[in-house]
């Protein structure tokens, strides 16, 4: 089996403790579906963090993982683009696929399963940003979940009820713009080369929200699709970013307008489609225009339930 034809499984771990000792102990059982396994710690070399990941090597010899570290902690954009140069230094092509995995959450494996052909490869597009769906988990702000483990989980979507689940991407991002459901980089899949395209890219993108977009609109992509359940399960808490995303994504849309000019001019034939959404969007969202109507809230959409 050509290994490209696997993803490579990368974790960002910023300051994760026991819900990244959880993470990791998700990977175990799931290493045969990834070609690499990259832990990117953004701590001192001698932090808790460094020696969770350093035990996990250390408890399995034979485990994929390679364990590297900034040295300092970087704001999220810097961390991503450290990891980025790693891959890009060790051989990694614009054209492997990146499973991106948050250090709170986990894998699913029994979502990747139906997935994988018969040579234990995965069925992945070219030119397709996969997001989601995404297995939803809520634990309180200061403990782990403790479980229980075996209670169904809600399926959270980006795309609209009961379909399509493959959009164009100035589809799916029009969409978001005018109706923001929840949508998350955990657990999705992409190219390796839309993650360079948002490290050198103009206008430069210097905060974490809305990077799903930004990932998506890589000029190397057309299509935007979901798995058909879940390959991850995401952890909700009060006190983190997801819960208040919604405003705070919104600080980040203007980025987006360059970013779409840019995809535009390499996809001249969505010119006319980005100019008719961003005129809705202007309305319903941007406040903008006689017909002008107030700002949407998220919408969080499930699709169903799954086992986890």
């Amino acid at each position: 089996m050509d290994p490209v034809s696997q993803p490579i499984l990368v974790v960002m771990d910023y300051r994760g403790g026991d819900r990244f000792r959880r993470c990791l102990d998700s990977i175990t059982p799931s290493e045969q579906y990834f070609s690499r396994i990259i832990i990117s710690v953004t701590a001192a070399i001698d932090s808790e963090d460094m020696a969770i990941a350093q035990k996990y090597r250390v408890d399995h010899p034979q485990s994929k993982i390679e364990v590297i570290c900034t040295e300092v902690e970087l704001p999220t954009m810097e961390h991503q683009a450290f990891w980025v140069d790693y891959l890009e230094k060790t051989g990694a092509l614009g054209s492997d696929w990146i499973y991106w995995l948050a250090y709170d959450d986990q894998v699913r494996a029994c979502g990747i399963e139906p997935l994988l052909n018969a040579d234990g490869s995965w069925h992945l597009e070219p030119g397709t940003a996969y997001f989601g769906p995404w297995a939803m988990r809520h634990e309180k702000a200061d403990e782990v979940f403790p479980g229980p483990w075996n209670e169904p989980l809600e399926s959270w979507t980006s795309f609209p009820l009961p379909g399509p689940t493959r959009l164009p991407v100035i589809q799916w991002i029009s969409r978001q713009l005018k109706q923001p459901t929840y949508m998350q980089m955990s657990g999705s899949i992409c190219s390796f080369e839309s993650f360079l395209q948002v490290r050198d890219g103009r206008p430069r993108k210097t905060g974490p929200m809305r990077i799903e977009m930004a990932v998506a609109s890589a000029t190397c992509n057309t299509s935007v699709e979901e798995f058909p359940e879940p390959i991850s399960i995401i952890y909700g808490r009060p006190n983190s970013d997801r819960a208040s995303y919604g405003a705070s994504a919104r600080k980040e849309d203007t980025h987006l307008l360059g970013w779409l000019t840019r995809y535009a001019l390499a996809h001249p034939r969505v010119i006319p489609s980005l100019i008719g959404q961003s005129f809705g969007v202007a309305k319903t969202y941007l406040g903008l225009g006689s017909s002008a109507t107030p700002k949407v809230e998220e919408d969080w959409v499930v699709r169903g339930v799954v086992q986890p």
